[in-house]
């Protein structure tokens, strides 16, 4: 048995391990793997152990002899304390010549008196030692068994051969190690000049992939170790001393996008030697990531298998930066050309094309293709061509740039031309100034016949400096009819004297500042006559250029418009303003609320809107006239004015609105509270003071919503409808009163507006379906079932009712989704009505106030039970307690005509609304349902269960039946069925189901219930 030779404690070393010197020496060199095999040594443990089981005996032991004594090496089955008096002993026999090794009885033999084994009980009677045959003379080994019963020669001779066999073996073993320890002599001298001679070859490899940039790296197939040099951990930014050692570390140096794409080349060259070589990044501690090539080949044996993969990474980073910013430079110049709008191109110094940005296509109508390599001019007419050549030519030669225009025939244009000379040759810039050459000639032609025309006409000649104002060099005929200047007074100057200081000052201003962007601007402006009256001029001036940077001249044109200013003014007043209190109107009033959020943007005050209501003013119009009510608003009207600053605006929106908007109250907002609720105050108490209408006294009492402003906000819709929210907050508190806006107003509308829009795309999108929860009696018999409509809206999920219903009432879509809801319960009844097992049962449906009170309401019942022809009285409709509230003889003559046609009816959650009993005995009526208020807390509140007990013994003696709704234990059902509860209804029988889950719980209901038939 071979093993590894052990340290200096005596533990085994693993295989290859070399100690902390050959750590280092492997961190130096790391191309140098181990091959040779570890020391052997002989096991004799574990070879006693198989002796015991050879020879049939409990003990046996190893020994050998030396100089100093016998050795113990190894032994089986005996004691740590008795393993020197068994090797005493094995020791005598064997040299006992008389014995020959064998001591068949210890009793009998006086040998073993000596020995204290032999005296032991039970003592040592039988000992065998046999000669471990060894190449060596020197230091015999020997085997020897030891039995506490004696032997016969006859059982001896039967094991002795494969002890024999044992012991040569054991021989050949120890004869094996002494072999290679011999030989680890021999190699180690040879070894250390090896290693010596490739340490000094790896410091110059080193040093070469130091001078090179390039680090490389090996790894193992077999064992997955990695091997690298010293300047693939500089590259990788490895610390000193710091070693990778296998590729996951390899690949985790690579920057997380790389990751994936290095490990599969490295896979795959193990796997199949396909080569790798990729310009890919690392990680490096504090530094930015590190462009690197990395390449990777495999190295295969004589057989072609893989042995190991290697290769080597090299440091771009420098290479990278620079094809970087390289590409950065060349975006940036064609970013620099491709912003040049106008026709832009360059030539060589022979003036033949390089470049030709997409502008400089258009204007000279050839592709870039058509003309690189050509002569700018090979196009042109000689004599053009011969004007370009030298003017180009000289600006060549002499370095500066040239400007020229000249009329290209080819082209039909007149082009500028701008030339400037760099290294290579020319950057030329062209504009198409045809329509600049056009005008000139046109004005020179248009000066002869403006003279006669109606229009006035004047031309001014444009200053010399930024300072200097023109000087009118020409007027027509209509000029001097319409002013009463002749040409002689006003030649030489300036147009100011035909304007007001104020405010056709400021237009002439604003006209200046267009006409340096433009050079053109039309304007009105009330122009003076000699003899100082004023008339309207639609003014338009244009500018007479020389060239396309100067003014010569201002041409302006005029036109009396001094009847239809008169007009407009007129139409402005009707448009902005109520013609009935001559108060603003609504777009007037927003007009300024918008200046004034903006006024108030840039000081930092506040403001307030207050938009007022009438109360009662219908009652007015409809008792004396609606020309009394004009009166009543007119009289409010002048009120409020009275009431606020002038600077203040009161408008009339329409009807009986009024809203005041008051602005710079203060920059401090509780300050700002405080004067708009006084004058808000002040406003209400004026109000309410008697009107005089006609000899009439008439008392009017306003609705005042009040909302603050600051610059913030930007809507001033929004504003408006904040005001017109605390107005109706107002009316909700009782009237003749004032309310502030509160946001939540605002988040409750806009919720309830949202959810109605998506009301009808659900309507419209059949997102609604029925749910269908089971009735049962005192027995557990499935009477009927509820029908209860749910959305399905496609993000929210499934919306229960009370989320949806309230504002399905408020926006009239009630109508429409009750209906559904009924012709669903009927359509549910005819198809349940072919099937044996569900023929008995009913659909109760909720009823709403609204649809209920729609006047075809019987109508569509009727309509819908003769359409799906089912028998009416399995249809329940439950009605609420709100019913009751008004029209009673309304409700009770429709009830009736439902109950004619058959029709069940129930009244729902009773006891929390308004039913009387004086009412209840005129409704024909079937049915009560106690509200689930009441069923909750029946067990623990002696009210509840009271009010229950009460609706029982009322139902029974009214002769009508008792539904619970919302039993959820069994000790609710059983109070209530002792009460005398005719049905139940809620999740301890089964919850609102689909009608796929009903119609498979109806096919198997829950423990003690079953389905009428």
């Amino acid at each position: 048995m071979l093993e590894s030779q052990t340290d200096e404690s005596g533990h085994p070393m693993p295989h290859g391990h070399r100690g902390d010197q050959a750590d280092h020496d492997e961190q130096a060199t790391p191309w140098i793997e181990p091959r040779e095999a570890p020391p052997l040594r002989v096991d004799w443990a574990p070879l006693a152990h198989l002796v015991t089981h050879l020879g049939g005996v409990p003990m046996a032991l190893w020994a050998q002899a030396l100089p100093g004594g016998p050795v113990l090496l190894g032994a089986c089955g005996l004691p740590a304390d008795q393993q020197a008096g068994a090797l005493a002993l094995c020791t005598h026999i064997a040299a006992d010549t008389a014995l020959n090794g064998c001591l068949l009885d210890a009793d009998v033999h006086p040998v073993s008196e000596p020995h204290t084994l032999a005296g032991l009980q039970p003592h040592i009677r039988f000992c065998l030692v046999l000669p471990v045959p060894s190449s060596s003379e020197t230091n015999p080994t020997w085997l020897a068994l030891l039995d506490t019963t004696p032997r016969s020669p006859e059982a001896l001779a039967d094991r002795l051969p494969g002890l024999q066999a044992m012991a040569a073996h054991a021989g050949h073993l120890q004869d094996l190690a002494r072999q290679q320890q011999r030989s680890a002599h021999l190699t180690q001298g040879r070894e250390e000049r090896l290693g010596k001679a490739l340490h000094e070859s790896e410091s110059r490899l080193n040093l070469t992939e130091h001078t090179g940039g390039v680090g490389s790296w090996s790894v193992d197939i077999a064992t997955g170790q990695l091997q690298h040099s010293d300047e693939y951990a500089s590259i990788l930014g490895l610390e000193p001393g710091e070693h990778m050692r296998d590729l996951a570390a390899m690949v985790q140096r690579y920057t997380p996008e790389w990751r994936t794409g290095i490990q599969q080349r490295l896979e795959r060259c193990a796997q199949t030697g396909e080569p790798f070589d990729e310009e890919i990044q690392v990680q490096v501690s504090s530094m930015s990531p590190k462009w690197v090539r990395t390449v990777g080949h495999a190295v295969r044996d004589g057989d072609g298998h893989i042995l190991r993969i290697q290769g080597a990474v090299q440091d771009i980073s420098a290479h990278k930066q620079a094809q970087q910013e390289t590409l950065r430079l060349a975006m940036r110049l064609t970013t620099t050309l491709a912003s040049i709008t106008e026709a832009f191109v360059t030539l060589d110094r022979q003036c033949c094309f390089t470049y030709l940005n997409q502008e400089s296509e258009r204007l000279l109508q050839k592709t870039t293709a058509d003309l690189l390599g050509l002569e700018l001019w090979h196009d042109f007419g000689d004599g053009l061509a011969q004007r370009l050549r030298e003017q180009l030519g000289r600006a060549l030669k002499s370095n500066h740039r040239i400007e020229l225009e000249d009329f290209f025939p080819s082209l039909g244009k007149w082009l500028e031309v701008r030339a400037y000379p760099f290294a290579e040759g020319l950057a030329v810039y062209f504009r198409d100034v045809t329509e600049r050459r056009r005008s000139q000639e046109q004005l020179m032609l248009l000066e002869t016949s403006v003279a006669r025309l109606n229009d006035i006409v004047a031309i001014a000649e444009a200053g010399l400096g930024p300072d200097d104002e023109p000087r009118m060099v020409f007027v027509n005929d209509a000029f001097e009819k319409q002013t009463g200047y002749s040409r002689d007074e006003v030649l030489g100057q300036t147009p100011r004297m035909l304007l007001a200081l104020d405010p056709a000052m400021v237009k002439l201003r604003e006209m200046a500042e267009g006409l340096q962007e433009t050079r053109q601007v039309r304007t009105e402006l009330m122009v003076h006559r000699k003899n100082g009256a004023s008339f309207w001029v639609e003014l338009e001036v244009v500018s007479v250029q020389a060239s396309a940077e100067e003014v010569t001249h201002w041409v302006a044109v005029g036109r009396d418009i001094t009847q239809r200013k008169t007009a407009e003014d007129m139409i402005r007043h009707l448009a902005f303003y109520d013609p009935l209190t001559d108060l603003p109107n609504r777009q007037l009033l927003l007009d300024r609320l918008q200046k004034s959020l903006s006024q108030c943007a840039r000081t930092g005050q506040h403001g307030a809107l207050m938009f007022i209501d009438l109360d009662n003013f219908k009652i007015l119009n409809d008792t004396l006239g609606h020309h009394m009510g004009d009166q009543l608003l007119q009289q409010v009207a002048l009120r409020l004015t009275q009431s606020v600053r002038k600077a203040d605006t009161v408008a009339r929106l329409g009807g009986d609105e009024f809203v005041v908007m008051v602005d710079d109250l203060s920059t401090d907002p509780d300050a700002a509270a405080y004067k708009s609720r006084a004058l808000a105050e002040k406003v209400l108490d004026m109000l309410r003071e008697p009107f005089q209408i006609a000899g009439h006294q008439h008392f009017a009492t306003p609705s005042i919503g009040v909302t603050a402003f600051n610059g913030d906000q930007s809507d001033v819709s929004e504003l408006l409808k904040q005001a017109d929210l605390a107005m109706y907050q107002a009316k909700s508190l009782g009237r003749n009163t004032l309310c502030y806006f509160d946001p939540n107003m605002q988040a409750t509308v806009s919720a309830n507006a949202a959810l109605g829009a998506a009301l009808r795309v659900g309507l419209r999108e059949k997102q609604f379906v029925v749910h269908y929860q089971p009735q049962v009696d005192r027995l557990g018999v499935i009477t009927g079932v509820e029908a209860l409509v749910r959305w399905r809206h496609p993000n929210k999920g499934l919306i229960r009712p009370a989320d949806f219903i309230p504002v399905a009432e408020d926006t009239g879509l009630i109508l429409p989704l009750g209906m559904w809801v009924l012709e669903t319960a009927c359509e549910q009844l005819a198809a349940w009505a072919d099937w044996t097992q569900t023929a008995g049962l009913s659909i109760a449906v909720n009823v709403s106030v609204y649809q209920f009170r729609h006047p075809n309401f019987v109508d569509m019942v009727m309509a819908a039970i003769a359409r799906t022809g089912i028998r009416p009285h399995k249809l329940k409709l439950e009605l609420t307690e709100s019913l009751l509230a008004d029209r009673m003889e309304i409700t009770i003559q429709k009830m009736g005509m439902l109950k004619e046609l058959g029709v069940t009816l129930s009244l729902d959650d009773f006891g929390v609304g308004y039913s009387s009993l004086s009412c209840l005995k005129r409704l024909p009526l079937d049915q009560l349902k106690i509200d689930k208020g009441f069923v909750a807390d029946v067990l623990t509140d002696p009210n509840d269960a009271a009010i229950s007990r009460a609706i029982i013994a009322l139902a029974q003696s009214l002769g009508l039946q008792v539904v619970a709704e919302g039993v959820e234990t069994h000790e609710q059902r059983d109070f209530l069925a002792y009460q005398g509860c005719d049905q139940f209804q809620g999740h301890l029988f089964a919850p609102a189901l689909p009608i796929e889950t009903l119609e498979a719980f109806l096919r198997n209901p829950s423990s003690g219930m079953v389905v009428t038939g």
